[in-house]
């Protein structure tokens, strides 16, 4: 099977493989959505009135992982009360589940990149801060024996500086980077204390638009968790934090102490750090899914000098 094969041609394809897994949709109520990258979506209703949420992967790596996705939607269940979407079809050819309820934290406009904010950007509400906070401390604290069994990624905190070493160099050979952003990398590398002593069970991408929301701010539903893994608590904060003022972080980590999580020496460094370095992902991740609009805007931001964060020795 080829990347191409994977998504539907046409509206007329999307009903045909929704019905060969037993869902009688409505054709009226088809919906495109293009705004994520490993998945487009389709939201919709059935015959009886129920919504649904419709995933066809895009490439082939994308439908690879999707029982092992499964396997821990079934698991967070047990650890944390924010809905995750119930997968009542599960296959190659597409991921489908009850639509949950709530709107986006941040919708993105797949063609100009512009966020819709259903919270206040500039002063995220406490019940949304506090909900991720709780939500992230209780994913951290699963077993991740339990995580590793039923098949998702494992890294150790040296396998999370040698991924971003990678990127590093990638990012220099691949993309528009300025030499400035090589040396920030390799300062961030070279300081032990701003990376993890200990990898956990991270959600891997825990932005706005994976947030569903009511009206009073509260978090009612955590999307796509396909970069779930074993690995780098700090990625979480970065996520959580990136697209909201700086002060957000301190209160999501006083948050998150509140809660149990656990704070080292070095994590507000290596947020600081990883925020700098989200144009970099975002390039990468334009480069290995073909993506340009992300290519544009990582090489936008990384191609103009940064400055070199002092460390304290």
């Amino acid at each position: 099977m080829t990347n191409a094969q994977l998504v539907p041609s046409s509206p007329g394809a999307v009903l045909k493989t929704a019905s060969d897994s037993g869902l009688d949709v409505d054709a009226s109520s088809l919906r495109r959505d293009d705004s994520g990258s490993d998945f487009v979506v389709y939201h919709c209703s059935d015959m009886s009135g129920q919504n649904w949420i419709l995933r066809f992967p895009r490439r082939v790596e994308v439908a690879e992982r999707v029982p092992a996705e499964r396997r821990l939607l079934d698991l967070v269940r047990d650890y944390i009360r924010i809905p995750v979407p119930d997968w009542r079809v599960a296959n190659e050819f597409l991921v489908a589940y009850p639509r949950l309820s709530g709107r986006l934290a941040a919708a993105e406009d797949p063609q100009t990149g512009l966020l819709t904010w259903a919270i206040d950007q500039s002063n995220p509400p406490e019940a949304y801060i506090d909900d991720l906070a709780a939500t992230m401390a209780a994913l951290h604290r699963v077993p991740t024996a339990s995580v590793a069994a039923i098949g998702i990624p494992v890294r150790s905190p040296d396998d999370v500086k040698r991924s971003f070493a990678d990127r590093l160099e990638r990012g220099r050979h691949e993309l528009k980077m300025h030499e400035s952003w090589l040396d920030r990398g390799r300062r961030w590398l070279e300081c032990d204390a701003w990376w993890p002593q200990s990898t956990v069970l991270i959600h891997g991408d825990l932005h706005p638009g994976h947030t569903l929301v009511d009206d009073t701010g509260h978090i009612t539903g955590l999307l796509d968790w396909s970069d779930a893994e074993i690995g780098d608590p700090g990625t979480e904060f970065i996520e959580c934090s990136r697209k909201f003022p700086a002060g957000t972080v301190d209160r999501l980590t006083r948050a998150y102490e509140r809660h149990g999580g656990h704070l080292w020496t070095g994590l507000r460094e290596n947020v600081r750090e990883g925020i700098a370095f989200a144009p970099l992902t975002l390039g990468l991740m334009g480069l290995d899914t073909a993506q340009q609009r992300y290519i544009d805007r990582g090489n936008a931001a990384l191609s103009v000098p940064t400055t070199i964060v002092a460390v304290d020795r």
